[in-house]
């Protein structure tokens, strides 16, 4: 009986030797395509991802814009919180697209990286300019409740022009984005 479970054993383990000795089914060349193949398609995601936040952060500037319009025709308090709320709502949306930004040159292939690095540039860009977008409107809106609405004028049209930038400063990532794609289908979405 012990001799047979040996036998057994014994051939057990003879085969499980043979078919580790066998060829790996993948050849080297294979998996680093099939590597290469993996960041070209995280970055292709990671630049759609950048696409679709900027053009998010382009329409929340429109919008930031719109409001700081009706703030400067109306200044009513209303209005000002409408504006500095629009204001704060684009500065969140830049915001994202310069984190998808990022994300999307840390992912780009050697072939994708300029474009990504010159779309997060101009989201960084449309970031700052959103931010000072908020700064402003939010002044107005405390100039417009501590003061009068003559004050709260000035204050409105700075904060017009501050939400004109970050909107022109937006839609120049969203412009990149699109030209560029990454890196990927240069020219197809162009508006």
């Amino acid at each position: 009986m012990k001799m047979k479970e040996w036998v057994i054993l014994s051939a057990l383990l003879v085969g499980a030797n043979g078919w580790a000795a066998e060829a790996p089914r993948t050849s080297p060349a294979e998996a680093a395509k099939v590597s290469a193949q993996k960041a070209e398609d995280d970055a292709k995601k990671a630049a759609e991802e950048a696409k679709e936040a900027a053009q998010k952060a382009a329409d929340a500037a429109k919008v930031a814009l719109d409001k700081a319009e009706l703030a400067v025709s109306n200044a009513s308090q209303k209005t000002a919180e409408e504006a500095k709320q629009a204001a704060i709502e684009a500065r969140k949306a830049a915001k994202v697209a310069e984190n998808k930004a990022a994300v999307a040159t840390r992912h780009a292939t050697a072939s994708t990286r300029e474009s990504a690095l010159q779309i997060e540039k101009s989201a960084k860009k449309a970031a700052a300019a959103a931010n000072k977008s908020m700064m402003k409107a939010e002044a107005a809106a405390k100039k417009l409740a501590k003061s009068g609405a003559k004050t709260a004028q000035t204050a409105f049209e700075e904060a017009r022009e501050a939400a004109r930038s970050a909107m022109e400063a937006t839609k120049e990532t969203v412009d990149k984005a699109l030209q560029g794609n990454g890196g990927n289908h240069q020219g197809t979405e162009k508006q």
